[in-house]
Parts: structure tokens; sequence; C-alpha cells
């Protein structure tokens, strides 16, 4: 999962499928699956480079940890989770994410969504 504030950012499509345009294979077939992630190892750099050129991190401050008890409790999120939910909130960045889990809680926090839709 990938926060950031898109603001035109052409390039926050291919992150949702960095991987898959990398490797030829999907998400989910790579999700969990370290044999096979660890075939195409030579390939990651490419979507690493991709990453650190195009996307910046951001602190975790006491006000985001914070907001994250809050939003965890509120939502029964998990605690990473609702780390990456207070963040894209405290930030006002839109959350990039495949993970339907935070559809519910972003529309109620006020956090645009960019992403599919795919089991949490």
């Amino acid at each position: 999962m990938i926060l950031e504030a898109l603001n035109g950012n052409l390039g926050a499509r291919e992150v949702l499928n960095g991987l898959e345009n990398i490797t030829g294979k999907s998400y989910l077939t790579l999700r969990g699956n370290k044999k096979e992630l660890l075939t195409h190892r030579a390939k990651l750099p490419k979507l690493y480079r991709f990453l650190r050129e195009n996307f910046v991190e951001v602190p975790l401050t006491e006000e985001i940890s914070d907001l994250a008890f809050e939003l965890m409790t509120k939502h029964a999120l998990l605690p990473n989770d609702s780390l990456i939910l207070a963040t894209a909130k405290f930030y006002e960045l839109t959350l990039v994410t495949l993970d339907s889990d935070f559809e519910g809680p972003a529309k109620a926090e006020g956090i645009s969504l960019f992403g599919g839709e795919t089991d949490g």
C-alpha cells in the first residue's frame, strides 16, 4: 500500500500494477508466495527505483499514532491498517490501495481512495 498525494501523478496507476508489469504475475499470485516472488528477484530493483523516484516517505508523528488508535477502535481496523488510514488523513493524502477493507473507513473519514477492489 502506498500513500501519495496524487495531484496529477500519472505514474500512480502504474504503482497499482507495477509488480505485475515487471514480473508478469498478478499481485494476488505473488502475495504471500515467497518462492514465486524470489524467481523475479532480479526484476524488483526496477520497481523499487520507480517508487523511490515518484513517491515520498512521510514521517510518523505522535498525532498520527493517536489518530491511528482512534480509527482502530472506531472502525475495527487492524493496527497496521489504522496507521495507514491515519497517515492519509493527517497529511490529507489519497490512499492508494488494492485492499477493499479501507473502503468504508476511508469514506467515513473523508479520505480519497485510488485503487481496485480485492479481499483484504
